[in-house]
């Protein structure tokens, strides 16, 4: 049984290893509702791989996942998809049904959960979310035609339109150019205003990192092991650990979103 006293999700001495590889090990954190969380690192540290084992596509080597109180891993298969249930994951792709257009994409998780019974009001609540995320207008779209920043904005209303109470966000940001990153962000931040969701943010880009999350843990790619925690804002002022400081204030070249635009979304290109 859930335990609303307890923090939403708990990560336990997690250990993650593919075969006899070590990616890392004593990782400890726990996340409370409300929370953008961040996992930061280099290229390689395990970020991602850590996202996997949150959300149920990879199992530890040791340690626990427990959400609300209860282990995941030590969970009968029923009760695992009663807890991935309650899951919302944007992956880096934005992993969109290239067959089904935005609207059948959003209505995915409200069909698949059985929250809302009604068809009319599946359809309400999957518009009233595109409306959030600006990509209303765009509802009959197929995802060919939409450009990058848009993918991701489509993404994220699938992702938080069954109103989960975790979101997972695998490098948001990634492919966009400032304008779009900036955009998402903001989404970010008022859709944890709207649902009170944690927000648990995989990313190497500082400007997001800095702008919106309030918690993080950083992996460090040669020890195997996290090497800090805390505010990332924070961390920037005082984190003695050269590893730590060099992240925290390289330079971050904002990337260029090079998706093409198709003529469908070439009138919605400066929305991106």
């Amino acid at each position: 049984m859930a335990d609303e006293q307890a923090p939403l999700l708990s990560v336990q001495g997690l250990e993650m290893r593919f075969g006899e590889r070590l990616i890392q090990k004593d990782v400890s954190f726990d996340i409370e509702r409300g929370t953008i969380f961040a996992v930061m690192g280099a290229s390689g540290s395990g970020k991602s791989t850590l996202l996997k084992h949150l959300i149920g596509l990879l199992c530890p080597a040791a340690g626990k996942v427990v959400y609300h109180g209860e282990d995941y891993w030590a969970a009968g298969e029923e009760q695992r998809a009663g807890l991935r249930a309650g899951f919302g994951v944007l992956f880096q792709s934005a992993a969109l049904w290239s067959s089904m257009n935005v609207l059948d994409n959003v209505l995915l998780p409200l069909e698949r959960l059985g929250r809302i019974e009604d068809e009319g009001a599946r359809r309400d609540r999957a518009m009233e979310v595109l409306s959030w995320v600006g990509m209303a207008d765009f509802a009959q779209y197929m995802p060919s035609d939409l450009s990058g920043g848009m993918k991701k904005r489509a993404g994220l209303a699938r992702a938080v339109v069954a109103e989960p109470p975790l979101l997972f966000l695998d490098e948001p940001s990634a492919g966009l150019d400032p304008i779009a990153s900036r955009r998402l962000d903001d989404l970010v931040l008022s859709i944890r205003e709207r649902s009170g969701c944690a927000v648990v943010l995989v990313t190497h880009e500082l400007p997001s990192i800095f702008a919106i999350a309030d918690d993080s843990v950083f992996f460090d790619s040669e020890t195997k092991v996290p090497i800090a925690h805390g505010k990332p804002s924070e961390l920037r002022d005082t984190a003695t650990h050269p590893t730590v400081h060099a992240f925290l204030h390289r330079e971050n070249p904002d990337p260029v979103d090079t998706s093409p635009a198709t003529p469908a979304a070439s009138k919605a290109a400066s929305d991106t």
